[in-house]
């Protein structure tokens, strides 16, 4: 099988960060050109109204400890910003130069501290724009962001821009119980083909969490003759798509009735046409007596049996609430 495997697409597509944490906007210009900054910590993406292709800094590529330096091997112009904190609130202006002699003045339009008890109690918020680092051969991504008074930030929508002109050319709505993951919460790549169609333009929008086992996502593809994303109809966890078979496999880990057994639950989704799936097979294993074999320093398992319909279903529906930052 032609797996597009969960394993590499982690190795290729691992993020800076897996959660927000520190996140500000910034909104002006460099020379001429109208620019926004996402900045995440020592971290940013930008983009410009010039060629509307998404940019990369990091601070710690710089030899300046007190200024943000442009290391982005696709951008024609070298910047440097001044007076940049990276580990506290920055400043309400950003000024700087870049090699071409453009000046750079930005000014701070948004902020927020994920894990600061203020802004989670205080701090409320509607329909911020937040510009993602991953983007299609076509097409860039921004995710609407919102929070309510003593909640953490939720992503309520995405608006789908033209990377030939920066047009807007979608926005997806109704999105609910979706974290916020900063720049990151999106993920996209050029063999991303989850419809099948040759045209590759199609991304992902994680749920719960970048790393760890059970990642929630939903799938978007683009549909050409719409000419625009449609989101698939598949319920899973951590799915693997089969290019050739047109197959798309969800795995899921589920804790047992005691503490060493677990279920594992794999569901096999056949694509139907028309931008549409259908659970085709289960298989799910009942797996009890966890132990380490210090033969082999693998951990196995004593006994293996098939789930009994109640296991399964209880499976589908539990929702993983485990903290994986350190996965």
């Amino acid at each position: 099988m032609n797996y597009i495997k969960s394993i590499l697409l982690i190795i290729l597509l691992i993020p800076t960060i897996s959660q927000a944490e520190l996140s500000r906007i910034y909104t002006g210009t460099i020379g001429q050109n109208k620019v926004e900054f996402y900045f995440e910590y020592d971290f940013a993406i930008y983009i410009d109204n010039k060629d509307h292709q998404v940019k990369n800094f990091d601070i710690r590529n710089s030899s300046y400890s007190t200024k943000f330096k442009s290391n982005d091997v696709k951008s024609l112009d070298k910047i440097v910003i001044e007076n940049v904190d990276s580990l506290d609130s920055g400043p309400e202006q950003l000024t700087g130069y870049t090699f071409n002699g453009d000046k750079v003045n930005l000014q701070k339009t948004f902020e927020y501290h994920e894990y600061d008890e203020h802004s989670l109690r205080e701090v409320e918020f509607n329909n911020i724009d937040y510009l993602q680092e991953s983007s299609t051969k076509d097409f860039y991504f921004k995710v609407v962001v919102s929070k309510k008074k003593g909640e953490k930030a939720e992503i309520v929508g995405i608006k789908i821009y033209s990377k030939h002109d920066g047009r807007l050319i979608q926005t997806i709505t109704g999105i609910q119980g979706c974290k916020f993951n900063s720049y990151v919460s999106i993920k996209a790549h050029k063999d991303f083909d989850f419809n099948f169609n040759g045209d590759n333009n199609d991304f992902y929008l994680t749920k719960n969490r970048n790393y760890g086992p059970n990642r929630i996502a939903d799938y978007y593809a683009y549909d050409k003759k719409q000419q625009q994303f449609v989101k698939l109809n598949l319920d899973g966890n951590g799915f693997r798509f089969a290019h050739e078979e047109k197959e798309a496999t969800s795995y899921k880990t589920c804790p047992g009735k005691k503490a060493n057994d677990e279920i594992s639950l794999i569901d096999d989704f056949q694509y139907i046409g028309n931008n549409r799936y259908k659970r085709v097979k289960t298989e799910c294993l009942y797996k009890s007596g966890q132990y380490l074999n210090k033969e082999s320093n693998q951990f196995e398992y004593k006994k293996e049996r098939a789930c009994n319909p109640k296991e399964i279903k209880a499976c589908r529906n539990y929702i993983d609430t485990n903290d994986y930052d350190d996965y």
